[in-house]
């Protein structure tokens, strides 16, 4: 693990390593967990729906790092993208356990109807503010000419941003999933997480860009 002297674009880089490799074993473990017999009814219902997420979050984590090191900054962005959708995910799979079934079993209209990105914001209490998903949306998440621009002509900056949000919003996912673990067995949430609070602290000590927001790049009013 670095230490404190760690640059910061390699802290954002071991935090993003750590929480997709996280995820992705806790992910194997839940859908591990169930055809053993080694849940109670109720922690199958919590654990199934978080260990889809995670699994989903890990591979879009380690997928953002993957294209960051090309410095494909515009993948880059529209992964972060979806990882923001996946937090909202998280959220809802511990806010309410047996939603997340519902949303685990939905059909399209039932998608459409309860779990569209809008639909969880609305349920968050103000959580997940508008303003910041559509920004997501703005740069990476559409085709939109003037993001699009500031993102090829300032590369390198959007790239250790997209780091820099893959970290914040892969953090918070996986927080949520670790509450939703409960008193289910799932090795990863205690084996990766005295991992993950590491690379946490050190990317807290050694980040740059906690004011480089995407309204405050080169180029970019978003």
């Amino acid at each position: 693990m670095p230490d404190a002297d760690t640059p910061p674009g390699r802290s954002r880089r071991d935090l993003v390593k750590e929480l997709s490799l996280g995820m992705v074993t806790f992910g194997m473990d839940a859908r591990n967990l169930t055809p053993q017999g080694n849940l109670t009814a109720a922690q199958t219902r919590r654990l199934l729906p978080a260990g889809l997420v995670a699994a989903i979050g890990g591979e879009l984590l380690a997928s953002t790092a993957y294209l960051a090191m090309g410095r494909w900054a515009n993948a880059s962005a529209a992964l972060v993208r979806q990882i923001v959708e996946v937090e909202y995910l998280a959220w809802a799979v511990t806010n309410d356990p047996d939603a997340a079934w519902e949303w685990l079993k939905s059909d399209r209209q039932t998608r459409l109807q309860r779990w569209q990105p809008g639909k969880i914001r609305q349920r968050s209490d103000g959580r997940f503010p508008n303003t910041g998903y559509h920004a997501h949306c703005e740069a990476g998440g559409h085709p939109v000419p003037e993001p699009a621009t500031s993102i090829f002509d300032h590369r390198d900056e959007w790239v250790e941003l997209s780091l820099y949000e893959a970290a914040e919003h892969g953090t918070a996912t996986w927080l949520y999933l670790v509450q939703a673990v409960g008193d289910a067995p799932v090795k990863a949430a205690e084996s990766h997480h005295r991992v993950i609070d590491e690379a946490y602290d050190v990317w807290r000590r050694t980040e740059s860009l906690d004011h480089g927001r995407r309204g405050q790049l080169p180029g970019s009013d978003a």
